[in-house]
């Protein structure tokens, strides 16, 4: 899913690399630009629920008293405990360890290591609480996924509360109790903390540092067994630190135990990680309950005809803008559009006068969860290409999304493999054997393409290919270590994924094992010197065309990786940052990678990146447009960043609508504004075709015969609208 996992965002409620690139969904919503994470998502948000804390059940004093449902009992942290958890990876593969230390004076130390797909997260934690169970000091050290410093610290002195981040930090006079929430959210200790503090208050909340407000809810119980017997989990859900509620698993005595719901998960050490698919089965449906109830009835049904009067339409089939139409929808299909009115005094009528009609946007790179749907939906992303998940995760998440019980976007699946080993993403294949029964379990679920991972073996794509090509689906993915993307078109690849796949044709070939971070390194060393006018470059480029083959770039993920230094916020989210609350806005100033010494050199990267772009769009290849980050925002910097490099906005428009629907095999009846096609669509103030930001500026979306207002979606998950939307 995203990038490498930038950080565990406590403040996100997962583990995600700094965004959510995600590159590959499960797996990756943690692995790296192609990337898998951030928090954002990560995931921002992310999404994945990967905080770490809290103690096994068998370690409790005896004396403990249990908490049940009263707020009363939720009372000290148990006196001199240490306690052990393992962290796995698709509740198998192990992934890493955390020791949570509580010393019995309100000192909370904490050591975690976790690692995957060539990369290492190692962070320490020391917090001290008072008697209340609030943190006064805290101060976490280690290493980021990407290779960045940990340094983060926090402490409260005569009333004064003063954080610091090596991106970010502040203070703030204290007159009342608040809770700090680290940036880091493998600095475990603190999250159990801030669930017994709100379990003691009346209504199960608590003031948050550097500001907000968390409140706490018990959602339901599950029986599992422990090595000691059977024990009583309740699923805790902590709402107001991100966009949507990230869960955890506690004990009867308020003991963080464990955590899941994606691709990787946590539990105490000697426990079968094999009870992390009933938790997350439990946690997945209660998480769509508890987003159906965040949004409310912000889902507007059409009960009868919407007509948008006086209307600018974006058309993309002939790319022109044509000024003053009416159009009309009946039962969720383009009815009717016309330069006069259109009749009819049934219908729901839109004043379109100063605004722009255009399909609804599609990302082309996602790695969906429940949480993504509002805020896709809030950025007029009304479909989306799920790169790669967890079948089951991706199965309910297309229902849920695609039958509107959960406000989301419409749901294309890819599937996504990898060969296995220490390096594997998505489902490990044992042997080309196993890839291809399960290119055939693709075929059988309606999944409408197969993307490989970096892991797999050269020699396995063709064969992969022809069985994909024999079921009509599409081969895809990132390119295998000790191949060159050249190769794997030439074995049969449809699409390439990533931008710096098609670098790393010139840069690594087949001789380097691009498994490794030095995919990323290479990339932002070498790329700058590359010559885009070279023999080389142009036969590569002539190939892609001669094959049909799509490139997906994730433009703006790459460009973070570049450019972003600690201090400033991410490209990705600059122009909205202040849009955003202050729990998820804080990570975005901390770079992924430390690019002190190298911002010269990784700078001219970035540019060549941008002609890159504008070299294949020109040379008549189709590039699409996806995010692998967080979502909806992501997608507007990415279409941003191809009008930067030159292409004109009607083409970047019909990239990200008409010609994403072709690609996905649906354009007969999505990606543009004519008769007889599906309503996916955008309202904008403004004309994206003098200012592609327009985009941004959303004041209401149509998804078949739903209605959404964007000021309504972005103020239920903490996002301070852009706009206001139109009243209807």
């Amino acid at each position: 899913m995203q990038w490498g996992l930038r950080r565990f965002a406590f403040a996100a409620g997962a583990m995600y690399p700094y965004r959510h690139h995600n590159n590959n969904a499960p797996l990756e919503r943690v692995r790296g630009i192609q990337m898998p994470i951030r928090p954002t998502y990560f995931t921002a948000i992310a999404a994945l629920p990967l905080i770490v804390a809290g103690c096994s059940p068998s370690e409790a004093p005896p004396d403990s008293t249990a908490a049940g449902d009263s707020p009363a009992a939720a009372a000290e942290m148990p006196v001199g405990t240490t306690t052990d958890y393992k962290w796995y990876l698709e509740r198998s593969t192990p992934a890493g360890q955390s020791k949570l230390v509580r010393t019995g004076d309100g000192r909370v130390t904490n050591e975690s290591f976790l690692h995957w797909n060539n990369r290492e997260y190692d962070v320490d934690s020391v917090l001290q609480l008072d008697a209340d169970g609030y943190i006064v000091s805290q101060k976490i050290e280690g290493r980021a996924p990407f290779g960045a410093d940990i340094d983060e610290t926090f402490s409260i002195v005569d009333g004064v509360a003063t954080w610091k981040t090596p991106g970010e930090g502040g203070s703030r006079t204290v007159d009342d109790p608040a809770f700090y929430v680290p940036n880091e959210g493998a600095a475990i200790g603190a999250m159990e903390a801030l669930v017994k503090v709100a379990m003691k208050s009346l209504d199960n909340s608590v003031p948050l540092l550097p500001t907000g407000n968390a409140r706490i809810e018990k959602l339901t119980d599950v029986e599992v067994e422990s090595p000691e017997g059977p024990v009583t989990l309740s699923l805790i859900a902590v709402s107001g630190i991100s966009f949507t509620p990230f869960y955890a698993w506690f004990d009867e005595d308020l003991r963080l135990t464990a955590l899941g719901g994606g691709w990787m998960g946590m539990v105490p050490d000697g426990w079968d990680p094999a009870i992390l698919a009933t938790l997350d089965d439990v946690q997945k449906e209660e998480d769509a309950r508890m987003i159906t109830e965040l949004a409310g009835n912000l889902a507007i049904p059409a009960d009868g005809p919407v007509v948008f009067e006086n209307v600018n339409v974006v058309d993309v089939v002939n790319g022109e803008l044509l000024e003053g139409y009416n159009v009309r929808v009946v039962d969720g299909k383009i009815n009717a559009l016309s330069t006069v009115p259109l009749t009819g005094d049934e219908a729901i009528r839109i004043d379109g006068t100063g605004k722009t009609l255009l399909p609804g946007l599609w990302d082309m790179h996602g790695h969906l969860s429940l949480s993504d749907g509002v805020l896709n939906m809030a950025s007029g992303v009304v479909n989306v290409r799920d790169i790669g998940n967890e079948h089951e995760n991706i199965m309910a998440v297309a229902e849920k999304f695609n039958s509107g019980t959960v406000i989301g976007p419409n749901v294309f699946r890819s599937g996504f493999m990898d060969k296995a080993g220490p390096f594997a993403a998505g489902y490990p294949a044992e042997s080309l054997e196993d890839a291809l029964e399960r290119v055939d379990f693709f075929a059988e679920h309606g999944y409408l393409q197969v993307k490989l991972y970096s892991s797999i073996e050269p020699e396995w794509v063709a064969p992969i290919a022809e069985r994909a090509q024999e079921h009509g689906l599409r081969l895809s993915g990132h390119i295998p270590a000790f191949m060159s993307a050249e190769q794997a078109v030439r074995a049969g690849y449809n699409e390439i994924q990533h931008i710096n796949m098609v670098f790393l044709n010139f840069l690594a070939g087949d001789r380097e094992d691009t498994r490794k971070q030095l995919r990323f390194t290479l990339y932002g060393d070498e790329a700058g010197n590359l010559d885009l006018e070279s023999d080389e470059v142009r036969e590569f480029l002539a190939l892609l065309k001669e094959n049909d083959v799509v490139v997906d770039p994730t433009a703006a993920i790459f460009e973070e990786m570049l450019v972003h230094v600690s201090g400033s916020p991410s490209p990705i989210l600059a122009s909205v940052i202040d849009h955003l609350p202050p729990s998820v806005s804080r990570s975005d100033y901390n770079a992924d990678f430390d690019i002190t010494e190298t911002v010269e050199s990784w700078g001219r990267s970035a540019e060549r990146q941008a002609e890159m772009i504008k070299l294949l769009h020109d040379t008549g290849i189709q590039i699409v447009p996806g995010t692998d980050d967080i979502v909806g925002f992501t997608l507007h910097r990415e279409l941003e960043l191809y009008v930067e490099a030159g292409i004109p906005e009607i083409d970047v428009l019909r990239i990200a609508t008409l010609d994403s629907a072709r690609v996905t095999g649906v354009d007969a009846h999505k990606g543009s504004i004519e008769v007889g096609k599906d309503a996916d669509l955008l309202l904008v103030n403004g004309n994206p075709l003098d200012d592609i930001n327009a985009v941004r500026d959303g004041v209401l979306v149509m998804k078949g015969d739903t209605l959404f207002r964007p000021d309504q979606l972005y103020k239920a998950i903490g996002v301070i609208p852009f706009v206001d939307s139109v009243e209807l």
